[in-house]
């Protein structure tokens, strides 16, 4: 396989491995960078149609735009920071182009939600007893109240918003950025779970007319935890670990619900 960036130079920082079986010709292509990349791919195959495998969400879809030409197989792709893709030949394919449309979906937004979340921690695990209330999209590592600053766990963001749009059934809860994971609930209704770029899940299935009850509950990793608990007495400590750590000198991480967070449309 080749893969070029839009200038037409070799695209680095893109792994990619081939299986091959009788009739099937499978392609995992990964994006090694942060940042989101457009690449040109060439494959090693002729008359199959290929189909996209998107490894985060299931979907599979046939590429709309590609070339069958000289033995091989052309195709663009828009891989999210360090995102993936299965590319998949096993339909024999009776043309040599696709239908022109786009391989990937753009996101168009319907809906930027207010910024305005009562979030509430978990005291047993540090956090603060009240439920704080956020008007910005704070990184808690940053936050004055070292309740916040060293939390590690998982913090209940809520808020309501209205949705008067009856017609489409493919509306989508973009997070903008999280760190590190999100579970999403609308209405009660367990939508999915953002842990990678584009943190974004479907909510079609609880979307309803007039008011809608969001909970987006966030998960970080324990290391600002383990951070704040070194500078503290033992027995005032939450964590507690077997192995020796050196964390004079460390930065915190970037925690919580950075956002923006969006209502999108997915259009090819």
């Amino acid at each position: 396989m080749f893969a070029t960036d839009s200038t037409g130079n070799h695209a680095k920082d893109i792994a990619w491995t081939h299986r091959k079986g009788d009739d099937f010709d499978i392609y995992f292509v990964s994006n090694q960078a942060n940042e989101q990349r457009l690449v040109n791919l060439s494959f090693r195959v002729s008359g199959r149609i290929p189909e996209l495998w998107n490894p985060l969400t299931g979907e599979v879809k046939t590429a709309g735009n590609y070339q069958i030409k000289d033995g091989r197989t052309a195709l663009s792709l828009q891989l999210a920071p360090s995102g993936s893709m299965f590319i998949v030949f096993k339909k024999a394919a009776a043309q040599t182009t696709g239908n022109s449309t786009k391989n990937w979906p753009s996101a168009k937004p319907v809906q930027v939600l207010k910024v305005s979340w009562q979030v509430q921690f978990d005291p047993a695990y540090g956090g603060p007893k009240q439920p704080a209330q956020f008007n910005n999209f704070e990184d808690w590592s940053q936050n004055k109240d070292d309740a916040i600053k060293y939390y590690s766990r998982t913090a209940v963001y809520t808020q309501t918003f209205n949705w008067n749009d009856k017609s489409d059934k493919s509306i989508w809860l973009d997070l903008g950025k999280v760190n590190n994971l999100a579970e999403v609930y609308v209405n009660g209704i367990y939508c999915g779970t953002a842990w990678t770029a584009p943190y974004r899940v479907n909510i079609a299935k609880a979307l309803k007319p007039g008011v809608n009850q969001l909970k987006i509950a966030v998960t970080n990793t324990w290391a600002n935890r383990i951070m704040g608990d070194h500078n503290l007495p033992e027995d005032k400590r939450v964590t507690w670990t077997n192995a020796p750590y050196r964390l004079e000198g460390k930065s915190l991480l970037p925690a919580g619900l950075l956002g923006p967070v969006t209502l999108v449309k997915l259009d090819y």
